[in-house]
């Protein structure tokens, strides 16, 4: 029996696959402009909430550092998903290590309940454990490596640098002291920088997410 082929159809099936491949990146375009702008959105909502709802300066108990902590938390389970699913687990369980030790620090307040500073005994049994266990089978240096090729990665580590860069630097007291002179009042300098740092952590949670499903997806 013989099958033949209608070239119209062939012709059909490959000029549909072509159109979707051409749409991927205008498509991957406008899921980028919506997330961006949702993540955004959210920063903006916490400050207005926590400023003329809660009537607070974005401290320990405000809806900012609780977004804060979720981003966090959040950007934890991505890399310790990549860690169970054994994708990377030598890197992986390094950069789910610095992201639980950041979360703890988020908390020393509620830490400094049992004792002031007690935050650092915690952090310190994460950072060794997974130091530790990111050592074992000299699988570290080539693993970091391939996670560090991922260019999510790199944008992740340009959000945390600017967190621990230029967030502090930002909002430095002698800066705001000085741009106030006699008008200087601390909850301004606050709510500014407050709001910048959940920003970054925002960013940093959604360059994680990609740099998880990029990672499992090779």
């Amino acid at each position: 029996m013989n099958i033949t082929m209608n070239p119209d159809l062939s012709n059909n099936a490959c000029h549909v696959d072509s159109h979707r491949k051409n749409n991927t990146p205008i498509l991957k375009t406008a899921q980028n402009i919506v997330i961006t702008t949702l993540l955004s959105l959210t920063v903006i909502a916490a400050q207005r909430l926590d400023y003329f709802w809660l009537e607070n300066s974005l401290g320990e108990q405000s809806i900012t550092e609780l977004l804060q902590a979720v981003f966090l938390l959040f950007s934890v389970l991505c890399f310790y998903q990549l860690k169970l699913s054994n994708h990377l687990p030598r890197a992986t369980i390094l950069v789910s290590g610095f992201f639980t030790v950041l979360l703890i620090r988020e908390f020393d307040a509620s830490f400094d309940l049992i004792v002031h500073g007690f935050w650092v005994y915690p952090a310190l049994v994460i950072t060794l454990s997974s130091i530790l266990y990111a050592l074992q089978g000299n699988q570290l240096y080539e693993q970091m490596s391939r996670l560090l090729d991922d260019k999510n990665m790199q944008a992740l580590i340009t959000f945390i640098i600017l967190l621990f860069v230029f967030s502090r630097l930002y909002g430095m007291g002698d800066f705001w002291k000085g741009v106030m002179g006699e008008q200087y009042v601390r909850d301004v300098k606050n709510i500014s920088e407050e709001t910048i740092e959940l920003l970054f952590y925002a960013f940093i949670a959604f360059y994680a997410n990609k740099t998880r499903i990029s990672v499992t997806q090779k």
